[in-house]
């Protein structure tokens, strides 16, 4: 599981890395908002750690909004001195999942990323330098991510969730809403299209048969 931890005292960030780190948690930190993103926008996290505010400035909601659209099916918690109802309340209501008031206990606060990440299993597949969320339906190649038009994407992940051969005219229905008035070309145009972006193996061609992407 890999963990995001941003705040701006730089002495809890050395502890909460040394406390969480293990064989299977990996923990990057960061002190600023600008790196917050920055890593958020460069690996897929399980969990965001952070903070509400930053050399004074309530920066949370910012965060958080940035990290659920980064990754929808990430869990954060909030870790906040600020601590009473209506901060925690507000909090929540910004989109955090949880809230731990400063000072706070490591092994609650352990638990509690225990929680979350079972809540929060990402369904990532890996294909060469590929990295697929299957939950934000996002694509990063070799840590950037990737942009697919709106036909691509619903092919890509129709076909990634089939784990099956598909036929060019389920393709259709599946992603067209007037199918009848779409050629067959079309499809082959569209994977075309996949393959450059991503890698000219990702979808097999089953001679008469169909598509496949088998992960």
């Amino acid at each position: 599981m890999r963990i995001l931890i941003a705040d701006d005292e730089p002495e809890l960030l050395e502890l909460l890395k040394l406390s969480l780190q293990n064989e299977d948690w990996i923990i990057d930190t960061v002190g600023n908002v600008q790196d917050a993103k920055v890593y958020l926008d460069a690996y897929t996290y399980q969990i965001f750690l952070v903070d509400r505010t930053f050399h004074g400035k309530d920066c949370v909601q910012e965060l958080i909004t940035y990290g659920k659209h980064k990754n929808p099916s990430m869990g954060i918690l909030v870790l906040s001195a600020l601590g009473s109802i209506d901060e925690k309340v507000q909090g929540l209501e910004f989109g955090a999942d949880d809230y731990l008031e400063k000072p706070f206990d490591i092994k609650e606060l352990r638990a509690r990323l225990i929680a979350l990440s079972r809540r929060y299993v990402p369904k990532v597949k890996i294909f060469e330098e590929l990295e697929i969320d299957l939950n934000a339906k996002k694509i990063k190649k070799s840590g950037n991510e990737v942009l697919l038009s709106g036909n691509e994407q619903k092919l890509f992940f129709y076909l990634l969730e089939r784990e099956s051969i598909v036929s060019r005219n389920e393709i259709m229905d599946a992603i067209y809403d007037n199918p009848e008035n779409i050629t067959s070309n079309a499809i082959d145009e569209l994977v075309g299209r996949i393959r450059r972006k991503l890698h000219p193996g990702i979808i097999k061609t089953i001679k008469t048969r169909g598509y496949l992407i088998a992960i």
